[in-house]
């Protein structure tokens, strides 16, 4: 048993919370817009360029402030800028809310996705570096299905606060600003992950070296160099396919239920809720085999499924309430998919730059995801849903294929052994 399984279950479940509510804010910004953008698009009298835009702008945002909260985590500690990222939730929260014009609004949304990227890889990195190995699964894919509690949420909030017009959607931005306060304060008593201290050389240990903890990684340059290249190829290209896909659909679900299903807004959002309760579940379900059945497996019937739901959608021409369980089952076993793909890297990388490189994937997959959300409104017009469906399933067999070739086990593994230094 590994030193670090001994931590107190009371410390583990405190950052489980707090690391959780991160990701449930993340849940609840992302998705807020994929609803009331379609206010927002005859409010502001957007193109079809600046709808796509708006939806992915807190994506694009993603991009360079998780590689920058990656980076400072490994050279600061994890627990001492876990509030940092909370503060871009609460104030760009607030000017999204008050945006009079497309330009504004893009830019704050733009600038909330910065916090959003940065909480990535420092929650998941924390996160896994205090679970024990034989239920660090459990740990890290109850953290992320919060993301998905979070989108519920949102759902909620669009729901009560429909009746009050057109301007909603300023209240509903304005919530999950609110939101964050309180998980900011509870943030900043975390205590710092050991193995960042052991490894940084601030704390010893008579069994765990810094050495077995770097394995010769000193810097990011690092990720790029012998076997920690071959781990960069692989957790950055599967999750940047998966992205492609998952976001590529899934900030369209009001859209694509309004479009092909249902002509009322409250049945709308009563079918996002219900497919937003489906990732919730498969992620109950993930629970349970994610520790005993391996992340190898659980990855790969994620990816397969999804694989197949998309070729049958796009080949049958799904439309009607259909959509809604079509959605609901397509999302449920994307969660498997999702979750491996997002915490992958917090295992395979060694501590000194566990979460740069947690942070430079997630960097890659959100290039993936905002391609995905932003060309899927003009895809559809050119090729059409359906065909669009298609060539999702194909990038998601890609993202299969090179699962198979280059996934590794990981499950009930300290870090100190799943973990790859350069030779």
């Amino acid at each position: 048993m590994s030193y670090f399984d001994n931590i107190p279950f009371l410390t583990r479940l405190r950052t489980f919370i707090v690391t959780s509510a991160g990701f449930l804010l993340d849940g609840y910004d992302l998705n807020v817009i994929s609803f009331a953008a379609t206010i927002i698009l005859k409010e502001f009298s957007l193109t079809t360029i600046q709808y796509g835009l708006l939806l992915a702008s807190s994506l694009i945002g993603m991009i360079p402030g998780s590689i920058l909260f990656g980076w400072l985590s490994d050279k600061m500690g994890r627990s001492k800028i876990m509030g940092l990222d909370l503060f871009f939730f609460l104030v760009f929260g607030v000017l999204s809310a008050i945006s009079q014009n497309f330009v504004e609004l893009f830019v704050s949304r733009l600038l909330l996705g910065i916090g959003i990227g940065g909480d990535y890889p420092i929650s998941s990195t924390l996160m896994s570096e205090l679970s024990p190995s034989k239920t660090r699964g459990k740990y890290l894919t109850g953290s992320v299905a919060m993301y998905w509690v979070g989108v519920g949420i949102s759902g909620v909030v669009t729901l009560f606060l429909l009746p009050l017009g057109s301007y909603f959607w300023r209240y509903v931005f304005l919530i999950g600003a609110i939101i964050s306060l309180p998980i900011i304060l509870l943030r900043l008593r975390l205590i710092e992950s050991p193995r960042w201290l052991v490894s940084t050389g601030k704390m010893r240990i008579k069994e765990i070296n810094s050495e077995i903890e770097n394995k010769g990684v000193k810097s990011v340059i690092d990720l790029f160099k012998g076997n920690l290249l071959k781990v960069t190829l692989f957790v950055t290209s599967v999750w940047f396919l998966f992205d492609v896909a998952a976001y590529g659909i899934g900030l369209y679900y009001p859209y694509l239920l309004e479009e092909f299903a249902f002509p009322s807004k409250y049945e709308v959002i009563l079918g996002t809720l219900a497919i937003a309760g489906a990732a919730v579940l498969g992620y109950v379900v993930a629970e349970f085999l994610i520790d005993s059945f391996g992340r190898r497996p659980v990855l790969l019937v994620g990816l397969g499924f999804m694989t197949i739901l998309l070729f049958l959608g796009g080949l049958y021409k799904l439309t009607g309430a259909i959509l809604v369980p079509y959605f609901m089952s397509f999302v449920a076993l994307e969660q498997w998919a999702g979750a491996v793909t997002l915490f992958y890297p917090t295992e395979l990388y060694p501590t000194p730059v566990r979460s740069v490189g947690q942070g430079f994937a997630t960097a890659i997959s959100r290039i993936g995801s905002v391609l995905g959300v932003f060309y899927f409104p003009i895809m559809t017009k050119q090729i059409g849903f359906f065909n669009s469906l298609i060539l999702f399933g194909s990038i998601c067999l890609i993202a299969l294929v090179i699962s198979i070739v280059m996934s590794k086990e990981t499950a009930r593994k300290p870090l100190e052994e799943t973990s790859e230094g350069i030779k």
